[in-house]
């Protein structure tokens, strides 16, 4: 184990929180360990400096102004989250753009259409044998 590890296991063992067989190992390493044994020492004695330390006064209304600071936050956050990712990168650039494509073939195939040209010449033929098949009262004189 490194000596992080056995620092870690050392504020394990001032919480109360190691086992018999943790707290001999640890113990073991502290016997041959100098640096472990300082670290320990001066948990014990910031732990000891904090548990007879007085609290300090805090104003009652600092928990709401906190409170409101973080409600504030996140709603700013909701509501710049939803806007600009979806609308920049998945609508406001990609549908303009497939509309006006769909627009310009529409626009294209009606001006180069040959229905919507006065000239027989460009009119397309339609075969007789289809014409024959047409029932009589639908014909168009050709």
């Amino acid at each position: 184990m490194t000596h992080i590890d056995q620092q870690q296991r050392v504020s394990l063992y001032i919480d109360d929180t190691l086992n018999d067989k943790e707290s001999s190992e640890l113990f073991a390493h502290l016997a041959v360990c100098g640096e472990c044994r300082s670290y320990m020492k001066i948990s014990l004695r910031v732990r000891n400096q904090i548990a007879n330390e007085e609290l300090a006064e805090v104003p009652r209304s600092l928990d709401r102004r906190v409170l409101a600071s973080v409600a504030r936050e996140n709603a700013a956050l909701k509501r710049q989250t939803w806007y600009s990712p979806v609308w920049l990168a998945r609508i406001s650039i990609p549908l303009p753009a497939a509309v006006s494509i769909v627009f310009l073939l529409i626009v294209g195939s009606l001006l180069f259409s040959p229905l919507l040209t006065n000239d027989p010449r460009q009119q397309a033929e339609i075969p007789s044998v289809l014409l024959s098949k047409v029932p009589p009262g639908l014909k168009r004189a050709y």
